[in-house]
């Protein structure tokens, strides 16, 4: 009887494990309700040219911003090469910022324009810049 059972539950594992996955009920609608705008805001890598690239998420009222920087650091063991964010929102200064990723908090809602500059160690720019575009719809 133990070795019927055994072979029994044996048979019905191997026959639940086939290579087939059902495909989810729901997987055509999923993003029919997104709007474009909200899914261009939420993650976005902006012109993605090499020397400097930028990725942001927007979460309720703050802004989480990532700087990709080919030829420049936010070290001090390079002096050389060390960089600085200058950032500004609808083109009023905000911060200077001395890290590669940063949260900008409290933005309110709205449309918004957000210009991020590099400044070289000596504090002058590198004339590499980013504007994105974002939209705060929530104050979670």
């Amino acid at each position: 009887m133990r070795k019927l059972i055994l072979a029994l539950t044996v048979l019905m594992a191997a026959s639940g494990c086939g290579k087939k996955i059902p495909e989810p009920e729901n997987s055509g609608i999923a993003m029919q309700g997104v709007s474009a705008l909200a899914a261009n805001t939420v993650s976005s890598i902006q012109n993605s040219d090499e020397d400097f690239r930028v990725k942001t998420f927007v979460k309720g009222n703050s802004v989480y911003v990532e700087c990709y920087l080919k030829n420049y650091v936010f070290s001090e063991s390079n002096p050389e090469q060390l960089a600085t964010v200058s950032v500004f929102i609808d083109n009023q200064k905000k911060v200077d910022m001395k890290t590669a990723a940063f949260i900008l908090k409290d933005v309110p809602n709205g449309m918004h324009k957000i210009k991020l500059e590099i400044l070289n160690g000596a504090g002058e720019k590198t004339g590499l810049q980013k504007e994105i575009e974002v939209h705060i719809t929530s104050s979670i």
